[in-house]
């Protein structure tokens, strides 16, 4: 039994358009960005464009070698906007359980799935997105005073953080409610 293919419907380009009497080609591939996995941008599991309520996909660079790849990052500007003050990782979670549920007043993020997969929910008090990660070379920016709970952890998986200042108590916010009423007043940095 042959494999059944399936057909993409696309708007036609120009540079895809049929001539006049000409049908359009329906079995060619859909249009590719060129990105280097060569995924379409909406396979990602990301919001539209890679960017929500202050949050973005940053792209780290990558070293490819055949005795296996390296992904660097630095912070000031290089790669991330925030000097890194700490670094931690969640590992073993269990099938079924999240992580996260707080704010931060002062601390910013880069979310990375260094193994594995899992999703990022933000929150900004008024509304919410899910980012899906699953490449060690993306993190996900979460700035200052955004709500963050991650579930849908695979087998394995592996979330590497980078945060922009050590481990503070007084700078979380645990209750949602004082969060978002926090969030009313807030005035994002330029």
């Amino acid at each position: 039994m042959k494999p059944s293919r399936r057909r993409v419907e696309r708007p036609l380009t120009r540079d895809h358009a049929a001539s006049p009497g000409e049908a359009p080609q329906e079995d060619a591939a859909p249009e590719r960005r060129s990105n280097p996995w060569g995924r379409r941008s909406a396979d990602k599991g990301w919001p539209e464009g890679g960017a929500a309520l202050g949050c973005r996909i940053v792209e780290l660079p990558r070293i490819m070698d055949p005795r296996g790849n390296l992904t660097f990052i630095e912070g000031d500007g290089a790669h991330i906007p925030f000097s890194i003050g700490r670094v931690f990782y969640l590992y073993d979670v269990p099938g079924g359980e999240s992580r996260g549920g707080h704010a931060h007043r002062e601390l910013e993020q880069l979310v990375i799935a260094a193994a594995g997969s899992f999703d990022v929910i933000v929150d900004d008090g008024t509304s919410a997105e899910r980012f899906s990660l699953n490449r060690s070379y993306y993190g996900l920016y979460v700035p200052r005073m955004t709500w963050t709970h991650l579930d849908n952890f695979s087998s394995g998986s592996v979330c590497l953080v980078l945060a922009s200042l050590p481990y503070q108590e007084s700078d979380y916010y645990r209750d949602y409610d004082e969060f978002a009423h926090a969030r009313q007043t807030y005035t994002p940095r330029a």
